[in-house]
């Protein structure tokens, strides 16, 4: 295995490993249960590989829960406005000029965020949130 494929899995485990301690800090505050599944945004340009998020997560999920627990990975398209004109537009091939003026400072707006969007819970209270 070379060292950056080793290093990206690394970064992966690591966000999974903080994205399930914070599921399970939200649920135990929110009184309990048993997490039915997750909802995680990831942004284009968050530098987060979706196969390699989704394998830890499978591996890593069985430590924090032991009943099982679903991922559900929105890929989140990269958005920029531009600082000139303010056209808002959808990021093509790592292009980053408005595509309205052809100017290029822009300001991303979408799509570089890793985002836990719910929590389903087996009880009568589902935990949602917009939390990075």
């Amino acid at each position: 295995m070379s060292y950056v494929l080793w290093r990206s899995i690394m970064h992966e485990r690591s966000l999974v490993q903080t994205l399930l301690n914070q599921v399970q800090q939200i649920v135990a505050d929110d009184g309990g249960g048993v997490v039915k599944e997750i909802q995680v945004q990831v942004g284009d340009l968050s530098g987060v590989e979706p196969l390699l998020f989704e394998s830890a997560f499978t591996e890593l999920a069985r430590e924090w829960f032991p009943q099982e627990c679903r991922l559900v990975l929105d890929i989140v398209p990269v958005k920029a406005e531009c600082r000139l004109c303010g056209q808002c537009f959808e990021v093509q091939d790592n292009e980053f000029l408005c595509p309205a003026c052809g100017t290029g400072p822009v300001e991303v707006i979408q799509g570089d965020q890793v985002k836990l969007m719910s929590i389903t819970v087996d009880s009568e209270n589902s935990v949602s949130g917009a939390k990075s």
